[in-house]
């Protein structure tokens, strides 16, 4: 039997906690070596919860480790993902990895080793975009040249997108809005919904891609908490579309099949096992498989538990699956969109050279 996965943490936030809950649940899969907090007495309270063994400094944490993950505030990633590539200690970063223009640039310009760096953006990871994304490559829905995303803010969809889209470089002409639209207030992290009318931003960019493929990202923040604000999206190929959960495709000049996303889940009905998502299918093809069934995770702990399976296949086989030149075209990006709402015009794009070792 193969030893579980070994991680360390470096950080104590509440990305930190998700990612020592997963190891709790599937102990066989994953191992958490430790923890580098430097501010231990802050802490304390999470150290005793978890019984984590505290290092020092982040060389002895990564001694004991496969690898570490980043998973500290955005203000602080930049500047420790620097000093992580030069100790050459392998690492698995939480997004983002710049949060201004200038870490941007910093990162960007810098030598850093990409051999030993993989970005944990959990969106692309979650099983049913997995699912479309396997559907996409089945080639089914021939050439993909639309995509429209409302799930997620900023770089999180604009992954969503350039994964969907096949787009590599940051070329891209972007046109954005942020608007006010109102929404009923709702109860959010513990605080008590108001019976009020509020406001909120929506942010809608159009990016046209130099091959001619296009996408609508569209966002507002509510979508994360609200129950009055659900997500959408719409993936446009030659041969047919997906909807959200939908499927079209043309089967000849005048038949098409209509097909549905199926959560096939266990602990239902008569069921005994864990309340556990087992795979996605659309009719006879299964979309996505979870490698983590039976154990009762969400969504989200199976995109975090899927970026820590690669993570470690990265370090064995150097097969990238989200780099950090990824997680920088992404956030370039996001910054693009900013800047085409801020000045309430066009913003063009050409590709940028991301230097690596």
């Amino acid at each position: 039997m193969n030893r579980p996965i070994r991680f360390g943490i470096i950080g104590s936030g509440w990305r930190a906690e998700m990612y020592l809950k997963l190891a709790h649940l599937l102990p066989q899969q994953f191992q958490v070596s430790g923890v580098f907090i430097r501010n231990r007495t802050k802490y304390q309270q999470l150290i005793e919860k978890w019984n984590l063994t505290v290092y020092s400094s982040m060389e002895q944490l990564a001694a004991e480790s496969d690898f570490v993950v980043l998973a500290v505030s955005k203000t602080a990633a930049s500047s420790l993902l620097l000093e992580l590539s030069a100790l050459q200690i392998p690492v698995l970063a939480e997004t983002p990895t710049a949060s201004t223009p200038a870490e941007y640039e910093l990162l960007r310009s810098s030598a850093i080793d990409f051999s030993l760096i993989q970005v944990a953006e959990q969106y692309p990871l979650l099983p049913h975009h997995q699912a479309r994304t396997a559907y996409i490559q089945s080639g089914q829905l021939g050439q993909v040249g639309h995509v429209q995303v409302s799930v997620a803010h900023g770089y999180h969809g604009i992954s969503l997108i350039r994964k969907w889209l096949s787009i590599t470089g940051t070329a891209c002409e972007i046109t954005a809005r942020r608007l006010e639209v109102p929404i009923m207030d709702y109860a959010y992290r513990g605080r008590e919904a108001e019976d009020a009318l509020k406001t909120e931003q929506q942010d809608i960019a159009i990016m046209v891609f130099p091959s001619g493929k296009s996408a609508v990202l569209d966002f507002t923040r509510s979508q994360y908490f609200s129950p009055l604000r659900t997500n959408r999206i719409l993936i446009r190929g030659s041969h047919g579309e997906i909807r959200d959960n939908e499927i079209i495709r043309r089967l000849g000049t005048e038949e098409t099949e209509h097909m549905t996303i199926r959560r096939i889940q266990s602990g239902q009905e008569g069921s005994l096992e864990n309340l556990s998502l087992h795979e996605l299918r659309a009719g006879q093809l299964s979309l996505f498989q979870n490698p983590f069934h039976p154990a009762p995770l969400s969504d989200e702990e199976i995109g975090i538990g899927q970026a820590l399976l690669n993570m470690s296949s990265f370090l064995r086989t150097g097969t990238s699956v989200y780099s950090l030149a990824d997680a920088l075209t992404d956030v370039r990006l996001s910054f693009a969109v900013d800047e085409a709402i801020s000045s309430e015009g066009t913003v063009t794009l050409k590709d940028e050279f991301i230097h690596a070792k």
